[in-house]
């Protein structure tokens, strides 16, 4: 195919494949015209699958830390144990002499005195004493809840050694019990479809309390709608430091169905949690305690890399690639077959841009015998690279196709990947100017062969992708308001399929 780019996406509200059981979605003939252009001129064809460029700039030892070793927990400091508050002095006032001069025969009687002081006199200094009792009572008490008070609040705290893209802020601003879902500026997004074959899409986005939340959509609607639908069943995990990105997947080993999740916590390292237990509105609950999946190598505190991987068939297990500290991306893998080595640092890719975002896309051909894992990255040269694995081959990592040296892929874009039931791959990123592009690849071709323009995107704003019924589906913040999210549903051709927020 030719390179050819598409400007604007058409918005207009088209037929939804999720609002209607996942019917095969119809292209519009009105939808937008593909036209040439200048925008991503040819590109070289790369080397084939049968004789791939091999890169490994170093190999770790691997890591022989079992799976469930846990490297830390969400436990808080419990805030001290106060006593009784102390009780002001209660001061009694002893029957009173009237003191009154009497007239009588011979020197008139002289006045009661008090400690040398009058009767007034001593009553003023004594209710003054009792006032200046009183007030450091209450003020020792005042003291000590207000104390109390902001230990509880330091022992919550969100972590904050790292703040990815610039994201410090907590946003916590209350939000009544229906409002609207409400994320945290910067949040991650992760999606996949669940492993029981309905069709249902998982998401996961960090709430203004700095929660990991999951929520899901099937049938045109959402499990959790406002606020008032959240409690502890739906949150993930709560020590993901602000704004880390997130990756998931869901997958069965034997009869039971397994969501797990990634992200970053506030050291830097990159933690995993899973569930194998839904309730009855399809919510997972039961999270497991998080652990560090490697130690050696923390993520560096800008990236906006986190991807996830897994399959049954090639890789046979679940592969996790973020930017790494180092310096460049880096692979890690656990293998279903063979647990007992638990996650082990595999691949380090050379050139990568550690501090933007990565996505991975698993292809399997059982036809063709073709078995890929696809990995989206921005390199150094500020280009969108792919790397393959070859799992049939099995020698080695590969580079296949890049964009064009046209685009300016904004420094710290984030990446979401995809691909559709023709097994065509679907790539977000972010231009310099905000707007999100996508670009259509095959799986096993050597050139990006359309790029197609959809919306404007919060700055370094996350991305998280799926392929549901029809649709290349992308999950975003807007540019309209930084605690919303936004979701865009578009066909191969363009067609709109959903453009609306999560609620």
């Amino acid at each position: 195919m030719s390179n050819t780019t598409t400007q604007a996406m058409n918005t207009t509200a088209r037929y939804s494949a999720l609002e209607h059981g996942g019917l095969e979605v119809t292209e519009r003939l009105d939808g937008p015209e593909v036209v040439p252009g200048s925008i991503a001129p040819v590109i070289e064809r790369r080397p084939s699958l049968h004789s791939p460029e091999i890169a490994h700039p170093e190999q770790y030892q691997p890591n022989k830390q079992e799976h469930g070793n846990y490297f830390g927990g969400n436990d808080e400091v419990a805030a001290p144990a106060y006593g009784e508050d102390a009780r002001p002095a209660f001061m009694h006032n002893d029957a009173k002499e009237a003191g009154m001069a009497v007239h009588e025969t011979g020197n008139p009687r002289k006045s009661r005195r008090y400690c040398g002081m009058s009767r007034t006199v001593c009553i003023i200094v004594a209710v003054v004493a009792m006032l200046v009792v009183l007030g450091a009572v209450l003020g020792g008490v005042l003291g000590a809840l207000l104390t109390k008070h902001s230990s509880n609040s330091s022992s919550s705290a969100l972590p904050e050694p790292y703040t990815f893209n610039g994201t410090s802020s907590n946003n916590t601003t209350p939000t009544s019990s229906n409002s609207p879902l409400e994320a945290m500026a910067g949040t991650g997004f992760a999606a996949a479809l669940s492993a029981d074959g309905s069709g249902r899409l998982l998401m996961y986005y960090q709430d203004a309390k700095g929660r990991i939340i999951e929520n899901s959509y099937l049938n045109g609607s959402w499990t959790l709608e406002t606020t008032a639908l959240i409690d502890e069943s739906v949150v993930v995990s709560s020590d993901a430091t602000q704004g880390s990105p997130l990756a998931a997947v869901s997958y069965t080993i034997g009869s039971l169905q397994y969501r797990q999740i990634f992200y970053i916590d506030g050291t830097g390292l990159v933690k995993t949690t899973n569930s194998t237990t839904v309730s009855a509105n399809a919510v997972a609950t039961s999270w497991t305690t998080p652990y560090a999946i490697v130690t050696d190598h923390a993520a560096t505190s800008e990236t906006a890399g986190l991807a996830a991987c897994s399959d049954h068939v090639g890789m046979n297990g679940i592969r996790v690639y973020y930017g790494s500290i180092s310096g460049y991306v880096q692979e890690v893998a656990y293998q279903f077959n063979n647990t007992a080595l638990g996650w082990n640092e595999l691949y380090s890719f050379p050139q990568s841009d550690a501090n933007s975002g990565v996505a991975c896309v698993v292809y399997d051909n059982a036809q063709n015998q073709d078995q890929f894992v696809n990995v989206y990255m921005r390199n150094t040269s500020g280009i969108v690279v792919q790397n393959y694995y070859d799992f049939v081959a099995n020698d080695g990592w590969s580079l296949g196709p890049e964009t064009s040296t046209n685009l300016t892929i904004a420094s710290g874009t984030a990446l979401a990947a995809c691909n559709d039931d023709s097994q065509s791959e679907y790539i977000h990123f972010q231009l310099t100017n905000g707007t999100i592009m996508r670009g259509m690849v095959d799986p096993s071709g050597s050139v990006f062969e359309q790029y197609n323009l959809l919306q404007t995107a919060t700055t370094n704003s996350k991305l998280a992708a799926t392929y549901v019924d029809g649709g290349a589906m992308l999950m975003f913040q807007n540019d309209t308001n930084t605690s919303s999210m936004w979701l865009v549903d578009t066909s191969q051709r363009m067609v709109s399929i959903l453009n609306e927020a999560i609620p």
